[in-house]
C-alpha cells in the first residue's frame, strides 16, 4: 500500500510506496547522537521518556519526496557521521542515511498526522531497542545495551535483500551517484557536539 506521510507543518511530504513490504517493523535508538540530534534541532521533547528516537526502516527506492523539497536540510554530527535529514520549515526530523546503503531510517514523527495507533496497526509494536547504555529511566526489557543477536536478526535480512535486489537506488536523499546528498550537510564541530552532549540526559557519549 502506498502511505503518504509528512513534516509537523505538512510543507514537506513524501510518499512511500508498498509501505508494509519496504520496513522490517519499527526500531528506536538510544545512542548520544540519536540524542544530540534532536537538541540540535531544538526538538528534544520527541525523545521517549528514556531519550530514544524511534524510526522505521524504509528502502530509498520506496520513497518519493511529493512536496517542499526545499525544506529539506542535512546534519552530520562529525565528518562521518549519518546524514540525518530535517526540514527548515518546522525543524521535523526526516531520516537518517548512510551513503550506499538500502537503508533510511524514517523518523516516527512523520506518521503523525496518520494518529497514534498507525504504527501499531499496520507494524505492530517496536522489535528492536538499541544502544540502551546511553539510555535513562526504567527501560523495557527488550532493551539492548549495544547491539545483540536478536537486533541482527531484525535487520540483516533486510539489508542483504536490499542489496541484492538494488533498494538503495535512486533514493530522493542522495543524487544519481548514490552518495552525494542533494543538500550540503552541516557538519557540527566537535565543539559544539560536545556541548550537544551535556544537554542530554543520560550518560554522555565519548
Amino acid at each position: 500500500m502506498k502511505t503518504n506521510i509528512q513534516c509537523d507543518c505538512g510543507q514537506f511530504q513524501i510518499e512511500i510506496s508498498e509501505f508494509t513490504d519496504s520496513t522490517p517493523g519499527r526500531a528506536v535508538c538510544y545512542c548520544d547522537d540519536c540524542q544530540s540530534f534532536l537538541h540540535h534541532l531544538g526538538r528534544p521533547e520527541l525523545l521517549d521518556a528514556n531519550g530514544g528516537s524511534e524510526v522505521i526502516p524504509i528502502y530509498p527506492r520506496a520513497l518519493k519526496i511529493l512536496a517542499g523539497r526545499e525544506q529539506l536540510r542535512c546534519t552530520r554530527l562529525s565528518p562521518k557521521g549519518l546524514y540525518r535529514f530535517s526540514t527548515a520549515c518546522c525543524k521535523t526530523p526526516v531520516a537518517n542515511l548512510a551513503a550506499g546503503m538500502p537503508w533510511a531510517g524514517i523518523s516516527s514523527r512523520m506518521f503523525h498526522q496518520a494518529g497514534p495507533g498507525f504504527l501499531d496497526h499496520t507494524l505492530g509494536p517496536v522489535k528492536s531497542r538499541i544502544m540502551a547504555r546511553f539510555a535513562y529511566g526504567t527501560l523495557p526489557k527488550n532493551a539492548s545495551m549495544k547491539l545483540q543477536p536478536r537486533d541482527l536478526a531484525f535487520v540483516l535480512p533486510f539489508m542483504l535483500k536490499g542489496i541484492l535486489l538494488g533498494k538503495k537506488r535512486p533514493s530522493p536523499f542522495f543524487d544519481t551517484d548514490g552518495n552525494t546528498p542533494v543538500v550540503t550537510p552541516e557538519i557540527i564541530t566537535l565543539e559544539a557536539r560536545t556541548e550537544l552532549r551535556k544537554k542530554l540526559g543520560g550518560q554522555v557519549g565519548q
